[in-house]
């Protein structure tokens, strides 16, 4: 799976490089895919956390980031060094009371603060002492308004001209007094992209062994978590599935975890190293392996096996992964760190859990004389086998709507 982040740079006076401004991007289409500001902004901080090296994306200089409102008041601005982002306030942001106290906060740990897109109509007004930089779609602005932004914060505050078309536009801005400049006169956004690493991915890898232990430890799976942006977030999406959710209030990564109980975030974390490995792209193969899973712990527990539950989930889960990666299967398992009788099952197919395995192969495929036969053969009810898919489609249903 690729991952793609647009950069665009910001020059000084002297056109020297000021920094990036770092732009969401998810192809290499090099515009802007229309999603929404709060996920665009998420998906941009998961990326740049998890998978490039921030200070190689912006040579070391300052990186922009846009932040809507309900991001600036979450964890994500704290995952990044101060020293080195700039956190853009979009122009629509509400400005309240809550937002405000978030604003001195971040000033506080000294963060760098902008406003983006800056309208000179005076609801910024409380939060203007704590602002550092002031960016203007310069020639989006009256000649009259753009002078009068820069003669109000001239000296006072960092001024950028953003959408500086020509050198006529740069002239300009800088007579006009501002010290920055942006846009397609100096450079378009260029695509900076790379592939996403699977099943090696650092996080998902730490969360896995340490889950897998016999008593995990809450404080280092949390600890884990609270590092990767693209963690936390898909932990509580996951909590407001239907599947999970009871209107209790979440107030911390670890009381999000103790509420799943070690089993179902068990479950989450193999679900989301399943999914990191198939890619996005390949949701729906996910999808259908989470089926299976579920489909073959219900066997499990229809015919007593109950120390066979936690094998036929996961030989359900990874029963596509071939598929996916179309690489040999055995190595993939060896990398996958997957218990040893799960991993024989996948390979040989064999046993209880091969043949059980093979019950769902068939059903998918109305394969339903070989359906029956297995339910025959086990004292199943041949009825149960429809119903059971059923509840572990609607099942997989829920947690893909997060």
């Amino acid at each position: 799976m690729k991952l793609y982040i647009a950069r665009q740079p910001i020059f000084n006076k002297d056109k020297t490089l000021f920094g990036y401004e770092l732009l969401y991007r998810n192809s290499e289409e090099n515009n802007f895919p229309g999603i929404d500001d709060e996920l665009a902004t998420k998906e941009l901080a998961s990326n740049i956390l998890t998978e490039f090296d921030f200070s190689l994306l912006t040579n070391g200089k300052y990186g922009f980031i846009n932040f809507s409102k309900a991001i600036l008041m979450s964890e994500v601005p704290l995952l990044f060094q101060p020293q080195n982002i700039v956190i853009e306030i979009l122009e629509d942001v509400v400005v309240d009371k809550a937002l405000i106290e978030r604003i001195k906060f971040l000033k506080k740990k000294q963060y760098i603060l902008a406003l983006d897109d800056f309208v000179n109509d005076g609801r910024y007004e409380t939060i203007m002492p704590f602002v550092d930089i002031i960016k203007v779609e310069y020639t989006l602005l009256s000649p009259e308004e753009r002078k009068k932004v820069a003669r109000r914060f001239k000296g006072v505050k960092r001024l950028v001209a953003e959408r500086i078309e020509t050198r006529e536009d740069f002239s300009m801005a800088l007579a006009d007094g501002y010290d920055l400049f942006q846009g397609y006169y100096f450079s378009k956004p260029m695509i900076v992209s790379k592939s996403s690493i699977t099943i090696t991915q650092p996080s998902y890898f730490r969360l896995w062994r340490e889950a897998s232990k016999e008593t995990p430890d809450f404080n280092e799976l949390e600890e884990i978590i609270k590092v990767d942006v693209g963690l936390m977030h898909k932990l509580l999406g996951h909590l407001n599935t239907l599947v999970f959710y009871r209107g209790n209030r979440i107030t911390s990564i670890k009381s999000a975890l103790v509420y799943l109980g070690i089993k179902n975030t068990k479950r989450w974390i193999m679900l989301l190293l399943l999914r990191e490995i198939t890619g996005n792209e390949n949701d729906e193969l996910a999808k259908q392996s989470l089926i299976r899973a579920v489909f073959m712990e219900k066997l499990m527990e229809e015919m007593g096996r109950e120390n066979d539950i936690q094998d036929a989930y996961l030989v359900g889960l990874f029963s596509k992964i071939d598929n996916a990666l179309e690489g040999n299967l055995n190595v993939i398992l060896n990398e996958l760190e997957l218990p040893n009788k799960t991993r024989a099952t996948l390979i040989k197919g064999e046993g209880i859990l091969g043949e059980s395995l093979e019950c769902i192969r068939n059903y998918e495929q109305s394969n339903w004389g070989e359906v029956a036969e297995f339910a025959q053969k086990y004292g199943l009810n041949p009825e149960y086998i429809p119903s059971l898919y059923l509840f572990s489609l609607e099942y997989a249903d829920k947690v893909f709507r997060c």
